[in-house]
């Protein structure tokens, strides 16, 4: 194979790369008018990202490039974080300062990419590189958002947490590397940590801290127990289009490397292993849920939302592809569903925060929300629908989103998953305690302070195809439903190819010894 044509497969992540490179360029210009260009001009990288994923991103049987794997899963992932992608960039369109937009907008397309990169990744030092592109540029977009002595707190804090969690995850597939005598996860012919990990029962021990230190390092990236702590800290002290940002680019990347590394042991994990994690599903969507009841900043009650949210995704990268006949009939589809729907719906509750202000400093309290439908009708409407959808009732597609996760667990049979499901209904439930309070300060109580309008059209832009998307996917989800299902395809292939019968992670539960 060419090197045009690797270069051709690759085309939507050099884009941004290239994009990134330009923005950083013309953004330390001395021309004002020139700098005040970088934002639609990111803009047109995302759709020139968009163009390529069309023309050249379909998986095809060529030779892949060593190290990536473009399969249908890397297209799903590509379309939706350029998507999602473009709504993020309209929220955080008057976020940077004047001098700050060259490095502000470059940061946010080298973090996409990574997410991108992180799909197509076949090797653990591709797999920890990409990841690290997508957590490194956001260390220093919290720095940027905002002037306040918090958001250089909050970068800090973030900054040690997360070489923390690379360190721990790096030396975890040390040992992976150790015991299989590769880094390439998966492949058709040839030697790869997939053949190894073909059989729990047999799986030494060394094999067994790996996957825990590399399970332990990605919680930090999808904000799960015990690795959450940084959450509130960082969500308040950055700027709120920001916080949008990290509720979904982190945590996107850090599911599709969990589901490559729960494809990798064709989902046959050690018993003690599949208890691990079936626990910190268990702690993190209660954890997230009870510390938010106890907030009265919009932003931490948001933060442990996402924290819960991460618990409820972590349902289904326990019940695996193919196995369960709930809706889904995949546990991995549901979440890329899911983690697609929760990106929206948290940017569209966090971009009311952004486009509103009470005398120049932004809302981000329960009494700051006060009354904000006498002023901000739409704004409320919207932030209602988007904290409705979080919270999971209908007509909205959050209620979707639960269902697909919730009765894929049920639909199992097996007794640890349905406990498990039972446990996320009763949070689902606890949960709605906190978001009703948020919806209740908009509608039922009085306005405290007079209300600003802040930021432009483009972020408001973004509320509303937020809002209109969540009542959409509700009505008609069977189209983002049929393109998560097909991105597991691979998954299934390789899995298929190294057993038998469908992939049934948690019955290790009671048989694996």
């Amino acid at each position: 194979m060419t090197t045009a044509m690797y270069l051709t497969q690759l085309s939507p992540e050099l884009c941004l790369l290239a994009g990134a490179c330009l923005v950083w360029l013309f953004g330390v210009s001395k021309h004002a008018g020139v700098r005040s260009l970088m934002a639609p001009f990111t803009l047109l990288i995302l759709v020139a990202a968009m163009v390529c994923t069309a023309q050249f991103g379909r998986p095809g049987s060529a030779e892949q490039p060593v190290g990536l794997l473009f399969t249908d899963l890397a297209y799903y992932v590509r379309w939706a974080t350029l998507s999602v992608g473009a709504l993020l960039l309209l929220v955080n369109w008057r976020t940077p300062a004047d001098r700050e937009q060259g490095e502000f907008f470059g940061m946010i397309l080298c973090s996409m990419a990574g997410v991108m990169l992180t799909a197509s990744a076949n090797d653990l030092v591709v797999l920890f590189f990409a990841l690290e592109l997508v957590s490194v540029p956001t260390y220093v977009l919290v720095a940027l958002s905002r002037t306040d002595s918090r958001a250089s707190e909050a970068a800090v804090k973030y900054f040690f947490l997360g070489a923390m969690s690379a360190a721990i995850m790096v030396y975890g597939f040390s040992f992976l590397y150790g015991v299989g005598g590769t880094t390439v996860l998966a492949g058709a012919a040839g030697h790869t940590l997939q053949g190894y990990f073909t059989d729990a029962g047999a799986m030494s021990n060394y094999a067994i801290i790996g996957l825990v230190l590399a399970f332990a390092g990605l919680s930090f990236k999808v904000a799960a127990v015990p690795f959450h702590a940084y959450v509130s800290d960082v969500y308040e002290g950055a700027a709120s289009p920001v916080t949008a940002f990290l509720g979904f680019v982190p945590k996107i990347a850090g599911f599709v490397a969990m589901a490559k590394l729960m494809s990798v042991c064709n989902w046959h994990l050690p018993e003690p292993l599949v208890w691990m994690l079936w626990i910190v599903a268990a702690v993190t969507m209660t954890v997230g849920n009870v510390l938010a009841l106890l907030q009265t900043n919009v932003k931490r009650i948001l933060a442990y939302s996402g924290v819960a949210h991460s618990g409820y995704m972590l349902i289904g990268i326990l019940v695996g592809p193919t196995w369960g006949e709930g809706p889904m009939h995949d546990g991995v589809a549901a979440v890329l569903f899911y983690i697609v729907v929760y990106g929206v719906m948290n940017l569209g509750a966090f971009a009311v925060l952004a486009t509103l202000s009470i005398k120049g400093r932004s809302v981000e309290t329960l009494d700051d929300l006060a009354g904000i439908s006498r002023k901000a009708p739409l704004a409320a409407l919207a932030m209602a629908i988007c904290t409705f959808s979080l919270m999971g009732f209908p007509p909205t597609a959050g209620f979707m989103g639960k269902v697909y996760l919730f009765s894929g667990a049920l639909s199992t049979g097996e007794r640890s998953l349905v406990v498990l499901a039972v446990i996320a209904v009763i949070n689902s439930a606890i949960g709605a305690a906190y978001y009703l309070r948020i919806v209740a300060a908009c509608y039922l109580r009085e306005p405290t302070a007079d209300h600003q309008r802040t930021g432009g059209i483009a972020p408001r832009f973004a509320i509303a195809v937020a809002a209109l998307a969540m009542i959409a996917l509700f009505i008609r989800p069977i189209d983002l439903v049929t393109q998560a299902k097909h991105a597991t395809q691979s998954i299934h292939t390789q899995s298929s190819s190294l057993a038998q019968s469908p992939p049934a992670p948690v019955k290790t539960l009671t048989a694996a010894k």
